[in-house]
């Protein structure tokens, strides 16, 4: 009993020993959150400069081109390279097959149009002549056709053809005969289509039955005939064995317009497909016609066949203007005023060349409109096994019982083809494009002559204007060669250095952000909200008997993130902020006791010396301009700071022989930081950060 009286009165004497404060070192830390503030100054200087040099930029580049151009008029041998280039490319595009684009392009339009035809013939719901006999091509067999599960069919159909009806024996027949005139021309490799330069002749029989003593059969009576029976075919009657004498021209020409006629007239003719088309091919659908439901491919392809068709035909105008002619002598001085006779074909021949590339190249872009999965599951098939185990798909060129439903286009095979061809003509490509400027400057030298010295007065007067005249001032010169070709004695020239000096101004200068200074007002301040995390670390001490007045002396840290978002300059930041402070403290409530602790509650405030630097997102943008136009960039500053708020603190019991107790506590405060960080100066454009302000919460420990 003994022993616990003194254990309690021992613990009432540290108890009433302990104060919740005593002098000594802490360290906090704690979450923070709050705002901070971007204010802009634009005075349309960074813009109007960087319009400047983007004019002379280009007027630069417009010159140097034009000005080698201009030499190069007067130089037999640079003009008989680029002829030699010029006949070199013509040759690949129109004589040959594998590495031409236009050829490629020609293939991949026919193997879509026949391709589509055979995926989706099979689902048309009937096909004949209607209730007359003797109309719209009477009741015929055809054959060598993709019928579902055969090589015939037979247009006997009592319906009247027509849209959201069936196809008539007459369509149906145009259709067929386009059709097998592809067919032919594939050959059975597939792969027979002539190249661009090639004619041939294709000679075969269509052949077929018709039967023009069929009668109206079995009558039936159905929802949609108001309760009347009507027949819905043709029957009975006898077939006559039919044969159709083709003999065509087998050129890329023909063939494009025979694959013309197969969407064109399926189009026009626009049937009704078996149970309106659904789930027969995917991502196929539509109003349940041909021309509805395949509105999109009807439509892509025949956009291909377009343009291979002005291949083709610009193909004519590069054998037209074939660059045969003799070299010119390298010996003699070349005057393109009265020499370049040829120079008009050359021009043709070259401009022709560059409008194959383009056709070729926009092919491509019609056939990436038509589905993938279209394409992987039905066009691009070809004699591969059915989920049933079946093949489906037979080569271009043939026919058999598992042709229907399958396009055997070759479409990845000459996707890919025309894709290399182009990547192959890459270099040639831009031969031809060269060919064609030169071609045109010779064809309309005193034009183009003229024109470099009205660029030459123009890039003089744009320099002149600029802050930095000085230093570009040379970047164009002019000189008299009395040896030039008579009317070129004026020879120009540029300075590389210079002009890849404007080059980089340009860019930086586009890149800045306030580039666009038309978009935003003279002025502008626009808020972000923080979030971060403060450090601090220090020294407090207590005065007077019961300590309620205080002092504390720390350093501390700040990290921050902010963004602030405008119409025009959107920007995110890493706001350090880092110095030393001094904060005055004052106990409301003072060693309030409980069990073993005593607590304290009191107020605080204070200044704070110290750095800010604010790591901007936009920098790269804005620190670029380091030449004569150099920004100034501050990106750290002096900050000076208010700090008050809040704080309570909790001591525990000393330990045994120790000085101090463990204290731990709460602030909650708030940081106001009052100086700008004037970030961002340039041509009297300004732009300024400051953080807000800060509201904490801070975990403190002291001993």
């Amino acid at each position: 009993m003994k022993k616990k009286f003194l254990s309690l009165t021992l613990g009432s004497l540290l108890v009433s020993a302990l104060s919740a404060e005593d002098s000594g070192f802490f360290v906090s830390v704690g979450y923070q959150i709050g705002e901070s503030t971007q204010m802009v100054k634009n005075t349309k200087g960074i813009q109007d400069l960087s319009d400047s040099y983007e004019r002379l930029n280009n007027l630069l580049t417009s010159y140097s081109v034009l000005n080698t151009l201009i030499k190069q008029s007067a130089d037999p041998i640079a003009i008989n390279n680029t002829r030699t280039n010029l006949n070199a490319s013509a040759k690949n595009l129109i004589n040959d097959k594998t590495n031409s684009p236009a050829y490629q392009a020609v293939l991949l339009s026919l193997n879509a149009a026949a391709g589509l035809w055979q995926v989706m013939s099979y689902a048309i719901s009937v096909c004949g002549p209607g209730s007359n006999k003797d109309k719209n091509g009477g009741v015929q067999t055809f054959e060598n056709v993709p019928s579902n599960g055969g090589t015939t069919i037979t247009c006997d159909s009592f319906y009247e053809p027509g849209k959201w009806s069936g196809i008539s024996t007459e369509n149906y027949a145009k259709i067929n005969r386009a059709y097998q005139i592809i067919q032919k021309a594939f050959g059975s490799s597939g792969k027979d289509i002539p190249a661009l330069s090639d004619t041939k002749e294709l000679n075969f029989e269509i052949k077929g039955k018709k039967n023009d003593s069929v009668e109206p059969g079995e009558r039936w009576k159905f929802p949609w005939t108001n309760g009347q029976f009507v027949s819905i075919k043709w029957v009975d009657g006898k077939y006559t064995e039919t044969k159709e004498e083709i003999k065509v021209s087998n050129n890329a020409q023909e063939l494009l317009q025979q694959a013309s006629i197969i969407l064109t007239t399926l189009n026009e003719a626009c049937p009704w497909l078996s149970n309106g088309g659904k789930n027969y091919w995917k991502d196929i659908g539509g109003d349940g016609t041909a021309c509805g439901s395949f509105k999109n491919e009807i439509s892509a392809i025949q956009d291909m066949i377009k343009n291979a068709a002005i291949a083709v035909e610009q193909s004519k105008i590069v054998t037209a203007n074939a660059q045969n002619q003799s070299n010119l002598d390298a010996g003699k001085t070349f005057n393109p005023y009265k020499d370049a006779t040829f120079a008009q074909s050359m021009l043709a021949n070259a401009k022709a060349q560059a409008e194959i590339l383009n056709r070729a190249q926009q092919v491509v872009k019609d056939f990436e409109r038509i589905p993938a999965a279209f394409v992987k599951d039905s066009l691009g098939v070809c004699h591969e096994k059915g989920s049933d185990g079946n093949l489906r798909g037979t080569p271009s060129g043939t026919v058999t019982s598992n042709t229907w439903g399958a396009g055997c286009a070759y479409v990845e095979q000459s996707v890919t083809a025309l894709k290399d061809s182009l990547a192959h003509f890459g270099n040639q490509a831009d031969q031809i494009n060269h060919a064609r400027d030169l071609a045109y400057t010779l064809a309309n030298f005193s034009g183009q002559y003229q024109k470099l010295g009205e660029h030459y007065d123009s890039i003089t007067a744009a320099v002149s204007s600029l802050p930095d005249a000085q230093s570009l001032q040379n970047v164009v010169s002019k000189k008299n060669n009395p040896y030039s070709p008579q009317g070129i004695q004026d020879n120009y020239y540029i300075d590389s250095n210079i002009h890849s000096q404007v080059q980089s101004r340009s860019q930086e200068l586009g890149n800045n952000p306030f580039r666009r200074a038309g978009l935003i007002a003279a002025s502008t301040t626009n808020n972000g909200a923080m979030n971060g995390i403060g450090f601090q670390a220090g020294y407090k001490q207590f005065f007077g008997e019961n300590k309620r007045w205080g002092a504390r002396y720390y350093g501390f840290v700040d990290y921050n993130h902010t963004y602030n978002k405008s119409q025009f300059f959107n920007a995110s930041s890493d706001v350090w902020t880092y110095g030393v402070g001094s904060d005055l403290l004052v106990n409301f409530i003072n060693d309030k006791a409980t069990k073993n602790n005593k607590i304290s509650f009191g107020a605080f405030g204070g200044i704070a010396l110290a750095g800010t630097s604010w790591l901007n997102s936009q920098y790269v943008n804005l620190a670029n301009v380091n030449n004569y136009y150099k920004a100034k960039i501050n990106t750290a500053n002096f900050q000076f700071l208010f700090n008050l708020g809040l704080r309570t603190n909790l001591a525990r019991n000393k330990k045994r022989g120790s000085e101090h107790s463990a204290q731990h506590g709460m602030e909650l405060g708030v940081k106001i930081p009052t100086i700008n960080t004037n970030y961002y100066s340039l041509l009297g454009t300004q732009l300024q950060y400051r953080r807000l302000y800060s509201v904490y919460l801070n975990y403190v420990f002291a001993y």
